[in-house]
């Protein structure tokens, strides 16, 4: 008897892309270190040589934005800075390299001017596209502000996915203890078996599927939740169809308990069979 089951893949994908976010933290960080700097080398009068991590941003105005990462886009609260400084052409040059050489190789989008409106906004892509006329004020300190607030999403989503690949490891565990049982059980034929232990068969195989009942209905709970902090929150229906949206089930955990339910019932009908037949 063999089952393949697909939570031990949604493990992997889970770590792999929490993985992928939690270099794109230290992305977004070091993007704003380097608009600080370059900020600070060109005697701006906003952030100066501060950046991520309790080193200052600038004030905030309110716009929407988003999560991204690879394969799907996950909504969360946002904000976007900006003060009276002003900016140079070549410190916008600096600041567009800084952007290539850290957070671009993380983004969804390929060509460099959609993921820089991706990443941060639209009106700051606009602001560090090449040939703009006028730049506006402030801009190092809506970089450095923007930063952060992406910075905080995406290690809210690593955190996220965390927690998915931990609760797929418990249920894993569970799944390969009714398999293992199986396989064990599947070695002796029901022919071989008295009444007594064909009925003792048939109570634990009922067991057992109530251990997936269970645990169906801890997944459905999971799917209608949210993780949260402060006034930020991921969707967990939206992280599971981000990180699973190339399987060939949509849901790989409920696609094991219903499967693994059904060769329960099956096993539990062989034995009633039995059962009949030795009254």
């Amino acid at each position: 008897m063999t089952l393949d089951l697909r939570t031990h893949a949604a493990v992997d994908r889970a770590e792999t892309e929490r993985e992928r976010v939690a270099e794109k933290v230290t992305a977004f960080e070091s993007f704003a270190d380097r608009v600080a700097a370059v900020d600070a080398d060109g005697g701006g009068r906003g952030v100066g040589s501060r950046g991520i991590g309790g080193r200052g941003t600038g004030a905030t105005a309110s716009g929407s934005q988003t999560i991204r990462s690879a394969g799907a886009t996950l909504t969360v609260g946002a904000s976007a800075g900006a003060s009276n400084a002003g900016t140079s052409a070549t410190e916008t040059e600096a600041f567009r390299d800084a952007f290539r050489e850290t957070v671009l190789p993380y983004a969804d989008a390929d060509a460099e001017p959609e993921a820089l409106a991706d990443e941060l906004s639209p009106d700051l892509a606009a602001a560090l596209a090449a040939g703009t006329g006028g730049v506006p004020p402030g801009l190092a300190d809506r970089l450095v502000s923007r930063a952060e607030t992406r910075r905080e999403e995406c290690s809210l989503l690593a955190d996220a996915m965390a927690a998915e690949r931990d609760r797929l490891r418990e249920v894993g565990g569970e799944l390969d203890a009714v398999v293992d049982w199986l396989v064990e059980a599947d070695e002796t034929s029901l022919l071989q078996l008295g009444f007594e232990t064909l009925r003792e068969r048939h109570d634990r195989l009922a067991d057992l599927r109530a251990t997936c009942d269970r645990l169906a209905r801890e997944r459905q709970a999971t799917l209608r939740g949210t993780s949260r902090d402060g006034l930020t929150g991921v969707r967990e229906r939206e992280l599971l169809d981000h990180l699973y949206a190339d399987f060939a089930v949509d849901h790989p955990v409920l696609a094991d308990l219903a499967e693994l339910d059904d060769l329960l019932a099956d096993c539990q009908r062989a034995v009633r069979r039995h059962l009949c037949a030795r009254v």
